[in-house]
């Protein structure tokens, strides 16, 4: 799952299946302008450039999609059976990893990443995939994760999140993170963003879009807060500069801008301790994906005695309070297709679209680590256009996309 909308009660165990099946993220929303420092910084060119493609992906009138991982993006036997489930149904939309827990699944040739031994090469073809992809007129998102990252702090633990001793961190799912006060991680993230777009997507994702949540916080060293603009800045004002820092770059290309987040922080009025104020973290996105598994709320939240067995009442309840704080904003939630605890089916997808629909979300995404989605959840006979998006969308498509990237959110985005 793209990092994914979780509960409190289920970080830990959200993370541990998504990441075991390399999902969800997090973003945020309106607050005070991002200092011009955050956003003035450039990264240091260390990507060997590619040669643009010319592609046009029109966006469709409302994005309904679904998560597959690189490898299923780069097999050609798993690429013809979801390109016939796009054909075959009101889907219209892919969200791809091009970077997960660290791993580059893209060859992007950046530096870091190569030093790192982060590549894993796991779509061979790009250029080949997005145009079959432009061919069957699909909406190809890169999902790129940001500061989990298992790779580059055994390398470099000066731009990792640290213990005392100077060693990197990691969570309670032994997942280590980059440092969100170390520009150096946001230039590195940002040659990632960029490869995408130039590769030819459209749309880019962020997801981990925050500070580690799992875990003891009060181990955690941050040796970059020292050298931060404001070393006295809150999580959720990090989060905010680095999320606009990046914007800059996509907005550039005049691609879409999105982001997966906690669904949970719609109840809270704090960050969660992780940077994820909603109203912070959605400001610099065009849209956001909160992560509304039903399976991920602990029981009794809202007053429901079991969310995973009342999908379509629990997801009227959460994503009203996004409707409620988000009112200008897109919102495209995360959808459940996959079984934790209660089995899902036709019945449960649907009772999910059904209530995204009810508080007026049209979009929506599926998320199921195996990248097995239910089809007969989905319309066959009442597709929705494909065609540009209403002019009050935030969203705008790229004019003409010449860009480039891929790996999931996870439970705990």
């Amino acid at each position: 799952m793209p990092e994914f909308c979780v509960h409190r009660n289920l970080i830990a165990l959200c993370a541990a299946l998504l990441a075991g099946a390399s999902l969800y993220s997090c973003a945020p929303k309106t607050v005070p302008a991002v200092p011009p420092k955050a956003t003035a910084v450039l990264p240091k060119k260390t990507t060997t450039p590619i040669q643009p493609t010319t592609l046009t992906f029109e966006r469709p009138k409302y994005v309904k999609g679904i998560y597959l991982t690189a490898w299923s993006a780069g097999s050609t036997n798993k690429m013809t059976k979801m390109m016939k489930l796009m054909d075959d149904t009101e889907l219209n939309s892919v969200v791809i990893d091009v970077r997960d827990t660290g791993e580059m699944y893209f060859n992007t040739n950046i530096k870091l990443a190569a030093e790192a031994k982060a590549n894993m090469h796991a779509v061979a073809k790009p250029k080949a995939l997005l145009e079959l992809l432009q061919k069957h007129g699909v909406w190809p998102i890169a999902r790129i994760a940001c500061f989990r990252d298992n790779f580059v702090p055994k390398k470099h633990p000066e731009l990792a999140v640290q213990l005392p001793n100077g060693k990197a961190w990691s969570d309670r799912s032994r997942h280590m993170w980059l440092d969100p006060y170390n520009k150096k991680n946001w230039e590195y993230l940002a040659e990632t963003v960029q490869y995408a777009l130039d590769l030819g997507f459209p749309e880019i994702q962020l997801d981990y879009v925050r500070f580690p949540s799992e875990g003891s916080s009060s181990s955690q060293v941050f040796p970059g807060r020292a050298k931060y603009d404001d070393p006295k800045a809150k999580p959720e004002d990090v989060i905010a500069a680095f999320a606009e820092y990046i914007g800059t770059k996509v907005r550039a290309k005049k691609a879409a801008f999105s982001a997966d987040i906690f669904g949970i922080i719609s109840s809270s009025k704090s960050d969660q301790g992780i940077g994820q104020e909603l109203e912070k973290l959605a400001k610099p996105f065009d849209l956001v994906s909160p992560m509304v598994y039903p399976s991920h709320f602990a029981k009794g939240e809202y007053g429901i005695a079991d969310p995973n067995k009342s999908p379509y009442e629990i997801l009227i309840k959460s994503l009203g309070d996004f409707k409620k704080r988000l009112p200008d904003k897109v919102v495209r939630p995360w959808l459940q297709d996959f079984s934790l605890g209660v089995k899902y089916g036709p019945e449960q997808v649907k009772a999910q679209i059904k209530a995204a629909r009810k508080v007026g979300y049209e979009e929506f995404l599926l998320w199921n680590a195996g990248n097995h989605y239910t089809a007969t959840a989905l319309a066959r006979d009442e597709r929705l256009s494909k065609s540009k998006p209403p002019a009050d969308s935030s969203v705008k498509a790229p004019e003409s996309a010449q860009k480039g990237s891929q790996i999931p959110p996870s439970a705990t985005k």
